[in-house]
């Protein structure tokens, strides 16, 4: 002892500091040695597959060409007739038509990119771009997806989520032709796969474009897909205007020229031709009938017109179809626009005919800001219209012209403008009125391009979708975090903590887990493990804003204060588990729990299998998937059992064992659960207490521990407890719990007054009892 004792006082100061500060954490470590050499052995055989695993990389697919297959074709270039080399690096393959004239290009996003999904191996996607960087297709061949591997209606809705793509420019950010919930359960493997392909699409772009970069907002006088006379409208490439007598009359009116006189009358027709057509329309027995001429109704139509700013081929080609090629040439840089129109006024009038006008039109001019634009007939084409050639849903026009802009005009197409229709009239005086109608037109965004502007990461999406979610989430994090802070005061009372314990483990189920697809899973710490192996971006890690907010609370709740908290509480699988074997106990369902000594051994499973899952990742990552599937969480929470029959089988023999053993698969089987234990021997507090008669003699809450977690000797295994707080219940309860029963006995007795001098002395007065009651 004494020498000992001389080699302590040697040792040098600052180590005697770090031994006091590090003992604590050293006597944690050191009951890992407690698991046995068998747990050892699989955790080393794991680390150590792990380690050789990180220098094979994953098997390389097939060339390009060969991966190109007849169908693929078809479904990634529909009009591709021939194709040529692979050219470059990465390889790029031309498509040609049937004329041999070059379409556009084939390329496979894991060439180009390898961008992941939602797993740190890259997917490979076959699409196609035309020549003005519109995508014509895409088509997967290859996925590590969880969350779509084993989940066939969800890939053929990502499918089909692809082909929505077609069409839609690479090189421009813009509203999505669809959005990423449209593959609803998989929405983070949509948004990721899409955010690929499009990163791919610009890369081939730019490689294979001898157009100059765009610098400024530009016209895109080239670009062209089929839109129906309706998808034009919508878009706002046409603008429609209906005007009738109501409005015109009460424009004259507001004008002071209420009875004007007006090329096509707004009262009672003065034509005696126009009269005699008009009365004779009414006939009975073969004669005309006498009828009084009336006024137009206000709500008659007189004039229905469109506008169209014709000058890009996506406006001007699909309004007037194949007329389209008929238009005259016009110097470079000019601006064109249409109007159709139907009804007793039309907007050309005559005075384009005469010399004193100037051989202008009088009835429509374009105006943008202080530029007034007058057009005269050598800016004017009539165009004779092939009713056939027009968009589907067009309606018929008598009255089509096109108009042309000189590029020295000073118009800018990209700025508002309007389109004003003129009526003409005389007053009582003789004088000249002129009411106008303007339309305004702003040239939509699918004709304009726009300097490339990086778009948001796909995980900026992701936050930006999920912030309703993300703030419940937040909210039950604070009630969770809150009932754990006040535990004492929830666990004294049994009838509140089994109404709220199962209230919240009702909304973990149902909100975290069914509706928000909140379930943490082992898939995320393999994939968290490797993703620095395979050199992902920081985007990968964020890419799902629940299972981050999640997946930080539970990692300082582990150090804190043990797994128990995440298992516990705040996972759907487990409160499913939980609910189920309430569920049985109604049912008075037999009830299984091995021995303090068999449990033990049936402990360490789940320990191997988190070494196989972390390992099969490196060593064999094309397994992976399938090795993942040990966790039901897929089947049971994330696409709530609508997946093949051989995953709901698993998920539901799991459950119905769990039906007669609390938490069956948590317990034994969760790689989950075994890597969370693993790190709940650091934890720092010991919420849960303990009294010196625990285990000795008092048995309570050993029996009473719905999982087995506490010993005989009365100590709880925190790394196997899942902190539902029943045992706190039984330390708080002066009726359950022997030592505190003992105590409110003593106390109710010396409470009772005093017997009469002479009485016999009570059987409590004459023993001494000791009070229990001290907490560790």
């Amino acid at each position: 002892m004494s020498g000992r004792r001389s080699s302590e006082e040697r040792r040098p100061a600052a180590r005697v500091v770090a031994a006091l500060a590090l003992g604590p954490v050293v006597e944690r470590l050191s009951s890992l040695r407690r698991f046995g050499s068998f747990l050892g052995l699989l955790v080393g055989v794991g680390l150590l597959l792990a380690a050789v695993g990180t220098a094979s990389a994953a098997d390389e697919p097939p060339p390009l060409a060969e991966r190109l297959t007849p169908e693929i074709l078809a479904a990634v270039f529909p009009d591709a007739v021939s194709l040529g080399e692979a050219e470059g690096q990465p390889p790029i393959i031309p498509a040609y038509d049937a004329d041999g004239e070059l379409i556009g290009h084939i390329f496979s996003t894991y060439d180009v990119v390898r961008a992941p999904s939602y797993s740190p191996r890259p997917f490979d996607a076959i699409v196609g771009l035309d020549l003005d960087g519109h995508l014509t297709g895409a088509q997967m061949l290859s996925y590590h997806d969880p969350y779509l591997i084993g989940f066939p209606a969800l890939f053929e809705a990502l499918e089909e989520f692809l082909v929505r793509y077609a069409g839609h420019p690479v090189n421009t950010f813009r509203a999505q032709p669809v959005n990423a919930d449209f593959v609803a359960g998989a929405t983070i493997s949509a948004r990721t796969i899409r955010a690929g392909i499009l990163d791919a699409g610009r890369v081939v772009s730019r490689a294979t474009s001898d157009q100059p970069p765009i610098t400024e907002p530009t016209l895109d006088r080239d670009g062209y897909i089929y839109l129906a006379w309706d998808q034009l409208l919508e878009m706002g490439g046409l603008v429609h205007r209906e005007l009738t007598y109501g409005e015109v009359r009460a424009a004259f009116a507001a004008a002071g020229a209420a009875e004007a006189e007006t090329d096509i009358p707004l009262g009672v027709p003065q034509n005696l031709l126009s009269t005699i057509l008009f009365e004779c329309r009414f006939v009975a027995n073969g004669r005309c009938t006498e009828r009084p001429i009336e006024p137009h109704p206000d709500d008659e139509i007189y004039m229905d017109y469109y506008f169209a700013f014709s000058s890009p081929p996506l406006i001007g080609r699909n309004a007037l179809g194949s007329n389209y090629s008929k238009l005259d040439p016009q110097p470079e840089g000019s601006h064109l626009f249409t109007m159709f129109s139907t009804g007793p006024y039309n907007f050309r009038g005559l005075s384009y005919y005469r010399a004193d006008t100037g051989y202008s039109f009088d009835r429509v001019k374009v105006l943008q800001g202080d530029l007034e634009l007058i057009f005269t007939r050598d800016q004017h084409q009539l165009i004779s219209l092939n009713r056939q050639a027009l968009a589907d849903g067009s309606p018929y026009f008598p009255d089509v012209s096109n108009f042309a802009i000189p590029p020295d005009a000073g118009f800018d197409p990209l700025l508002p403008f309007e389109v004003v229709l003129m009526v003409r009239g005389t007053n009582d005086s003789g004088e000249e009125v002129i009411v106008e109608f303007p339309v305004t037109y702003q040239v939509p965004e699918e004709v304009v391009l726009l300097p490339f502007v990086e778009p948001p990461p796909a995980w900026v999406e992701s936050w930006q979708a999920s912030i309703v979610d993300v703030g419940i989430l937040g909210v039950m994090l604070l009630v969770v975090t809150l009932l754990f802070v006040f535990q004492g005061r929830l666990t004294k009372s049994r009838r509140a903590h089994a109404w709220i314990r199962n209230s919240f483990l009702l909304f973990t189920l149902v909100w975290l887990g069914w509706i928000a697809g909140g379930q943490l899973s082992i898939v995320h710490v393999v994939n968290y493990i490797k993703a620095p192996f395979d050199g992902v971006e920081l985007g990968f890690y964020l890419a799902e804003p629940l299972i981050v907010v999640l997946g930080v609370y539970v990692i300082v709740s582990v150090i804190l204060i043990g797994r128990g908290l995440f298992c516990g509480w705040l996972c759907p699988f487990g409160a499913l588990q939980e609910l189920a074997i309430k569920i049985g106990r109604l049912f008075r369902l037999p009830s299984w729990n091995p021995s303090e000594r068999t449990q033990r051994w049936l402990w360490l499973p789940k320990y191997g299998i988190a070494a196989i899952v972390v390992g099969t990742a490196f060593v064999a990552p094309a397994a992976l998937a399938a090795v993942e599937e040990v966790e039901p969480f897929k089947t049971a929470i994330t696409s709530i059992f609508t997946r093949p029959w051989p995953y709901i089988t698993y998920a539901g023999v799991l459950l119905f064992m769990g039906l007669f053993t609390e938490r069956f698969f948590c317990r034994f089987l969760c790689p989950l659960g075994a890597v969370l234990a693993v790190f709940d021997r650091l934890h720092i507090f010991n919420l849960l207490k303990r009294r010196p008669e625990c285990g000795s003699p008092c048995q309570l809450c050993e029996r009473g521990c719905p999982v087995k977690a506490i010993e005989s000797n009365g100590k709880i295994v925190m790394a196997e407890c899942f902190q539902c707080l029943d045992c706190m219940v039984d330390y708080y309860d002066d009726r359950r719990c022997p030592p505190l029963a003992q105590t409110r006995k003593q106390r109710t007795r010396r409470q009772q007054p005093l017997p009469p001098l002479g009485s016999p002395v009570p059987a409590y007065a004459r023993t001494s009892t000791p009070v229990y009651g001290a907490d560790k």
